[in-house]
């Protein structure tokens, strides 16, 4: 088997070729970096609406009884009501814990971490009396959407309501998109309207170009992850 073998595409990629993406290699991870230009593409989405292909973040869901401890153990901070999610170091490493329910988490954190976040998570839940851990990396697709006009998207698309009183700063819902199961994380950011959204990964696709369509009078602008990582540090 070729090293190129081993590098893992997202459900998108099809979508990145198309729009002329340039790509490069992350964590044996194909990803899209740049459509047009890192500048161009954080000043699109600033001033409107940007659409990023995160799906290579490391996904961990974790579930039994004793989530709540484990979350305490590897943050160091008190572990989050359902439906909320907070911002944390696991390890060293930039995570968000996601609260899907009592007994279930969602662990997100870069590609590079993978390795050294789940293995303190497998060994933490291990410790337990009833706690799992589950690489659910290849379960979901993720898309970040980015901008002012971010409810404007979404609002076509998610028969929810997604206003600040509803889904606060790190909110977590889940419903649907685009007739599509998904969870939506708020993640506004330095002043950016954000949310992250996981659907299955084989209706990553279809979401994709939904969200692109639905956004198409709104300006939006896929964004590559240099963009993005400018948009994420506040630049």
């Amino acid at each position: 088997m070729t090293a190129q073998a081993l590098i893992r595409r997202t459900a998108m990629h099809r979508a990145h070729l198309a729009l002329g993406a340039r790509f490069r290699e992350e964590a044996a991870w194909a990803i899209a970096d740049v459509y047009t230009s890192p500048e161009t593409e954080t000043r699109a989405a600033r001033a409107g609406l940007g659409l990023a292909d995160v799906s290579a973040t490391t996904k961990l869901g974790v579930r039994g009884d004793d989530v709540t401890a484990v979350v305490e153990k590897v943050t160091g901070q008190e572990a989050p009501a359902a439906g909320r999610a907070l911002r944390a170091r696991v390890d060293g490493a930039e995570a968000l814990v996601s609260r899907l329910a009592p007994d279930e988490v969602l662990v997100l954190t870069g590609a590079r971490h993978h390795e050294v976040v789940a293995d303190l998570l497998i060994r933490t839940s291990g410790a337990t009396r009833c706690a799992h851990v589950t690489d659910l990396t290849s379960t979901f697709a993720a898309i970040d959407v980015l901008g002012p006009h971010t409810l404007a998207l979404l609002e076509k698309l998610v028969p929810l309501d997604l206003g600040h009183a509803a889904v606060p700063a790190l909110g977590v819902v889940q419903g649907e998109l685009a007739r599509v199961r998904a969870i939506l994380l708020r993640l506004d950011h330095a002043g950016l309207a954000a949310f992250r959204v996981l659907v299955p990964r084989e209706c990553g696709a279809f979401v994709w170009e939904a969200l692109c369509e639905a956004g198409h009078d709104l300006g939006l602008t896929p964004v590559g992850a240099a963009g993005h990582a400018r948009l994420m540090e506040g630049r």
